[in-house]
């Protein structure tokens, strides 16, 4: 008895540290809607979720891609490889990409990307030439801040870095800003003439520009390719190309399931040809069914697109779905 609650406690504990290490990125899921301009349906969002997947992919990218590197993204991969899982709903189908692949493929295309998800204390000021604080001008623009945010890529918190937007009218059309908080895009001031229209319609645009300045300066550089012996690299299936090596932190966990009729002896054979692969550090059976075995894959790094190669040597076939991979035994032609 006390041996089942030291192992319930261990698994429990287990499980628990996993999901604080795979905190969910909210940059990740996107709610992909109808829209009939583009003739898409909820009905067609539910029943076609390759589709959503590829509707959801550029909204993705302009969340965790810089301005300036979205057209250098390559359009060669189809989006549902990305995809972790994906719910229907009243609404429309919400897509969750997985991060490690996500950004495995952007790196691989040496294409810059924001890892980890800014977030700053917001402040907007607006002061006219004669010297009157325009409270309410400035409200409406921080509103509007809130309101893309999730869409940019960021996040506004109160507890987080400050991040000051000040503008201050010089004379009737003229307009000087001043950017400034505890971010990597330090200070910086810049002037610019209006119309004699609404000030809020024209300043949310370039409210809109010091937003994404601001966001895009937490990116990351691509990885400059290095030269390695031949020997060692890994066939890859993401732009033809090896992928680049990751850091043992961003190790991640797959579902694959095994539809094939299999012998015992076949099966353990299987297992452990797999388990002793360098590219897995854990495997394990978590069900198994008439249709064949579910595993858990616990891989060295964040390149899972070799399975692809593996299988195929073995005769099958790997799918990707919502949820995993699925390895099929393939028909002899005929």
């Amino acid at each position: 008895m006390a041996r089942y609650l030291f192992t319930a406690c261990v698994m429990a504990l287990c499980l628990a540290v996993e999901t604080a290490w795979a905190a969910p990125d909210s940059r990740m899921q996107v709610l992909v809607e109808p829209d009939e301009a583009q003739g898409s349906t909820l009905a067609s969002l539910q029943t076609n979720i390759t589709g959503a997947a590829e509707l959801a992919l550029p909204r993705l990218i302009q969340r965790i891609v810089p301005v300036h590197s979205r057209r250098n993204v390559p359009g060669n991969v189809k989006a549902i490889t990305l995809v972790q899982r994906a719910i229907p709903g009243e609404s429309g189908v919400t897509v969750d990409f997985q991060p490690r692949r996500v950004f495995a493929w952007l790196k691989a295309n040496n294409i810059p990307v924001i890892t980890e998800q800014p977030a700053w204390h917001l402040s907007v000021e607006l002061q006219s030439a004669a010297g009157r604080t325009m409270t309410e001008s400035a409200a409406l623009l921080e509103q509007h801040a809130r309101e893309v945010a999730a869409e940019d890529g960021f996040v506004l918190d109160d507890s987080a870095s400050g991040l000051i937007v000040a503008w201050h009218w010089l004379d009737g059309r003229t307009v000087s800003l001043s950017v400034r908080g505890n971010t990597p895009l330090g200070e910086y001031a810049e002037t610019r003439t209006l119309g004699s229209g609404d000030p809020v319609a024209q300043l949310t645009p370039w409210l809109d520009e010091v937003l994404l300045r601001a966001r895009d300066s937490y990116v990351e550089p691509a990885a400059v390719p290095v030269a390695d012996d031949a020997s060692s690299q890994e066939p890859a299936a993401i732009a033809g190309a090896a992928l680049p090596v990751v850091p043992p932190v961003q190790d991640g966990y797959l579902l694959l399931k095994v539809q094939r009729q299999a012998s015992l002896p076949e099966q353990i054979l299987f297992e452990d040809e797999l388990r002793h692969d360098r590219r897995i550090l854990d495997l394990s059976l978590r069900q198994v069914n008439q249709d064949g075995q579910q595993y858990r894959l616990h891989l060295k790094g964040a390149d899972d697109q070799w399975l692809g190669e593996w299988f195929r040597r073995r005769g099958m076939s790997l799918t990707p779905t919502i949820e995993g991979w699925v390895a099929q035994q393939e028909l002899p032609t005929r």
